[in-house]
């Protein structure tokens, strides 16, 4: 370890016991270079007067100690929003510390003063998602507000598509997520749904939700118009596959909205009969 990187060490060691300590240090100008003495009487001015010293970064590059203060600008909230924009465009497989850095007008180390590192973003990424879906006042029914608060989370997951690819890789919930998540349960604890049923209607409506999303990713299926070679292909299935040839103009007009709304009405309705029972 460098001389005075052992001498920093020692002051920051120092400066939580008080300017005495600090003092003595200095005295003695034990492993001090003129820089690192200088941030020792930095830190005995700060300790005298009881403030906290200011957060630094501290590089060691040929023997010289170079401090750069952390960008007042920058802050975990901006950094996830930024990280979030920036996937709007791009996808968030393209995310990356020295890009986002880049999008901040900040240098990439100097984002991990408020982020771990870029799984974190994610996390913070879908917590942002969640954290932004509205909630119905608390006068709605419980079929009227699971409905309302659905469509939310698909709009939610419509302008943000990356979303969707998160949840698939990232299991971790942050507090956004588990707010929203604890709502949602609590209107179905309140309407009368046993434990039992409260968990079915969660992962219903979830893997409803999740799966018209991904579809939306995923861009047309083989039946829509926009395929190469859609007319010659039902053609060839005129015969062998009557059914599908039939349903084909239907599917290739599929407008995932509605799809998802006549679904919902369904799990919807199904759990009314299902807490009547």
């Amino acid at each position: 370890m460098p001389t005075v990187l052992h001498g920093l060490v020692a002051l920051r060691r120092a400066s939580a016991s008080g300017p005495i300590a600090i003092s003595i240090l200095l005295l003695m100008k034990v492993r001090c270079t003129r820089t690192l003495y200088s941030y020792g009487v930095q830190l005995y001015s700060y300790a005298v007067r009881g403030v906290k010293p200011v957060p630094k970064i501290f590089f060691i590059y040929d023997g010289a100690m170079i401090s750069r203060t952390s960008n007042p600008a920058l802050s975990r909230d901006r950094i996830i929003e930024a990280a979030c924009a920036f996937a709007d465009v791009h996808g968030a497989e393209a995310l990356s510390m020295r890009k986002l850095g880049t999008e901040l007008g900040a240098g990439t180390m100097s984002l991990y003063n408020y982020v771990q590192n870029k799984e974190d973003i994610q996390d913070g990424m879908i917590d942002y998602v969640f954290s932004s879906v509205p909630f119905p006042d608390g006068d709605s029914d419980w079929k009227a507000a699971i409905r309302e608060i659905t469509i939310s989370v698909m709009d939610r997951f419509t302008v943000h598509p990356w979303v969707v690819s998160l949840l698939m890789v990232r299991k971790h919930f942050g507090p956004g997520s588990m707010a929203f998540m604890e709502r949602v349960l609590a209107i179905f604890t309140d309407a009368g749904f046993s434990d039992e049923d409260t968990h079915h209607a969660w992962q219903m409506l979830a893997s409803h939700t999740s799966g018209y999303a991904f579809q939306q990713v995923a861009g047309p299926g083989p039946m829509d118009k926009k395929v190469a070679n859609h007319d010659a292909m039902l053609e060839e299935i005129d015969d062998a596959f009557p059914h599908v040839a039939r349903m084909a103009p239907l599917m290739a007009g599929c407008d995932y909205r509605s799809e998802f709304a006549f679904g919902l009405d369904i799990i919807i309705d199904g759990l009314a009969s299902r807490l009547a029972e």
